[in-house]
């Protein structure tokens, strides 16, 4: 139970460490100490800087006032914010409770239960698998590697990897592998991947695509050629998408060539993704 006893001294503040929207809901009971009336009342308060902001006054004189309940909820679509509920006893203060409340989470005190969080729901996390082989074939032109895609939302920042079981038709078949989905504030591709020369049970040459891909639809790596002997290699993909827009993100790819099955995704190959907002 929280109770402010002395008139015009004894209130509730709020105290938050960041510019983030935040919105304050105090219910209480004044009860008169003379003729033992009960009276009903509440306030709202928005809060959009870094402060220090009273949510429920001081009662009047000869008045307890027993708060109720309180609910402090970050409605910001990404940010976190420090939040402090303190008892301001004529100008001391007194910590009540303290924590950081993430994009759209909630503090709550509830009289007889205490103070508690709700958390917002689990944070997006996809594993995706290629179900049987994707053939690719249309030299430069990118599509989707079928299942290999999965929902994204406006704001959100994802991490995702990627390994990618594929084979060329023919060792002068270069394999290319990008993302895709709605538009971006920002991003980032990275790719490992054998691309060339002799490669056998035994040996191997890989190549990094050092220089980061922001751009949709690009390849990581413009590979020209493959295995002497065709045979399955293996892709990663790796980076960080923010997308601007609620969309589809898909892993991609196309053969450098234009020829009849010149590139296979391979049945096994698989995407994570996961959401990554702190």
């Amino acid at each position: 139970m929280l109770i402010l006893t002395n008139a015009g001294t004894d209130s509730l503040e709020v105290v938050t460490d960041a510019a983030v929207t935040v919105d304050v809901s105090a219910h209480w009971v004044d009860r008169n100490t003379s003729t033992f009336e009960q009276v009903l009342g509440r306030t709202n308060t928005a809060i959009s800087t870094a402060a220090t902001t009273p949510v429920i006054a001081a009662p009047a004189a000869t008045t307890v006032r027993i708060v109720k309940t309180l609910h402090v909820c970050n409605i910001h679509a990404t940010s976190s914010v420090g939040v402090t509920v303190q008892y301001d006893q004529n100008g001391t203060n007194f910590r009540l409770h303290n924590v950081t409340l993430l994009a759209g989470e909630q503090l709550e005190y509830v009289e007889g239960i205490g103070f508690f969080v709700v958390a917002i729901t689990r944070k997006a996390f996809f594993l995706r698998r290629v179900t049987s082989d994707s053939v690719h074939a249309t030299a430069a032109s990118f599509a989707d590697v079928t299942g290999l895609t999965c929902p994204v939302f406006a704001g959100k920042h994802y991490n995702f990897l990627a390994h990618l079981y594929h084979v060329e038709n023919a060792s002068t078949t270069g394999a290319q592998f990008a993302i895709n989905g709605p538009a971006v504030t920002a991003m980032m591709l990275q790719e490992w991947g054998v691309f060339a020369g002799s490669i056998t049970a035994s040996t191997a040459q890989a190549s990094l695509a050092v220089a980061g891909i922001t751009a949709r639809d690009t390849a990581a790596i413009v590979a020209t050629s493959s295995a002497a002997t065709p045979q399955i290699a293996l892709a990663m993909l790796t980076g960080w998408f923010n997308p601007s827009a609620d969309g589809t993100f898909a892993v991609r790819a196309t053969s450098e060539v234009s020829v009849a099955a010149g590139l296979t995704v391979k049945a096994g190959s698989w995407l994570q993704l996961w959401e990554a907002d702190n």
